[in-house]
């Protein structure tokens, strides 16, 4: 189940922290756009933020459709040109731009073009790329999906899944080949801040180092780039490959027990609690992977997001959770919600028998497949 949480960036959605003021650059932003279709709104200038989106100018469309924005003190970030919340479009603005917008005002966020931006128009490229990539996967998923309700038995199923698996993964791999070349190509660019949130943090990891490295330079005391670095510090140590940070919390009678006493095991780091349903519908099958594979070195290290300590003793009894257990009952104030950078549960992660990261998030059959193929 989700926290409510501020994400940086998304390719569609963007979120980020606002920049101080520079005192060396006194220098005036202006954006002038013409819109057709339009009614004499009146239109926004947004500056998203993490404390929520912030107006930072506001004007009214003229009769021909124009309207004008020239605000100083303005730093490089994500804006919406926003007519209606759902209504926008978002560009990457500068101090010192000087851009024109045009677009369709009763559809501006499918038909903006921007120039006087190169930020903005790498941007508009990359989420004309994902849409049209997206729309690919959905058809396949939809396909799938339709067939599913129809024929019901299993290997047909399976049949359909396995057919349907390589035309995917050939789309995904489409969208990490543009992905990293549009880093490679652009690697200074804001644009790369929406480009690098779609590839695997585990899989491309030096990505994520090499756009660090080089926005780091080029904006070192842009608010974006510091909370992409810390968040890009966070993966590299939560990564495959990484010793998983130790944790030490109590058990249900009040005695401490530390993650590192389980070396020597594979040991699955669940991540839950009693009120969150999907982690309750995913409990039966931890309990069938600890019952096949416990006389294997195998043993499970759960970690409650509960408050309560009656709701998670019951839920401990309830599903018959027989492996070590441990919370600080402190819900999403957790020291481990940090410490693992927990955003949702349920959350695993599966570390050998050194404490270093084998896979994260396997849940299902995947957990089962690993397992399989690490305790054979």
């Amino acid at each position: 189940m989700k926290k409510t949480i501020v994400i940086l960036l998304s390719a569609l959605a963007i979120a980020g922290c606002k920049q101080k003021a520079s005192t060396a650059n006194h220098s005036a932003f202006e954006l002038d756009g013409k819109l057709i279709g339009s009614q004499g709104e009146k239109i926004f200038l947004e500056q998203l933020s993490p404390e929520g989106v912030k107006t930072v100018d506001t004007t009214i469309i003229d009769k021909s459709g124009e309207f004008h924005f020239y605000t100083s003190g303005i730093n490089i970030g994500f804006y919406n040109v926003k007519i209606n919340d759902r209504n926008f479009a978002t560009v990457i603005l500068d101090s010192n731009s000087k851009v024109n917008l045009t677009g369709n005002a009763q559809d501006l966020g499918n038909t903006f073009s921007v120039t006087g931006s190169p930020d903005s128009k790498l941007f508009i490229d990359l989420n004309v790329f994902l849409k049209k990539n997206y729309t690919k996967r959905d058809s396949i998923t939809k396909l799938y999906q339709v067939y599913a309700n129809l024929h019901k038995d299993k290997k047909s199923l399976d049949s359909l899944s396995n057919a349907l698996e390589q035309p995917f993964d050939s789309i995904v791999i489409q969208q990490n080949r543009y992905l990293t070349n549009f880093i490679d190509a652009n690697t200074s660019s804001f644009a790369c801040l929406a480009a690098i949130q779609q590839l695997n943090s585990d899989q491309f990891l030096s990505y994520y180092q090499k756009l660090d490295k080089a926005l780091t330079t080029k904006y070192p005391d842009s608010p974006y780039i510091k909370f992409f670095h810390n968040k890009m510090n966070d993966m590299a140590r939560l990564a495959v490959g990484s010793e998983a940070p130790d944790i030490k919390l109590n058990d249900p009678l009040g005695e401490p027990v530390s993650l590192s006493s389980l070396r020597g095991k594979i040991v699955l780091i669940d991540f839950w609690a009693s009120w969150c349903g999907p982690c309750k519908e995913e409990l039966p099958n931890v309990v069938a992977a600890y019952k096949k594979y416990k006389d294997k070195g195998f043993t499970v290290f759960s970690v409650s997001l509960d408050k309560d300590k009656k709701d998670w003793t019951d839920a401990i009894q309830k599903f018959d959770l027989t492996w070590t257990q441990v919370s600080d009952l402190a819900y999403w104030n957790s020291s481990v919600v940090k410490l693992y950078g927990l955003t949702s549960i349920p959350q695993t992660y599966l570390i050998d028998k050194d404490g270093k990261i084998i896979a994260k998030g396997l849940r299902g059959d995947d957990l089962q497949n690993k397992l399989a193929e690490l305790l054979k």
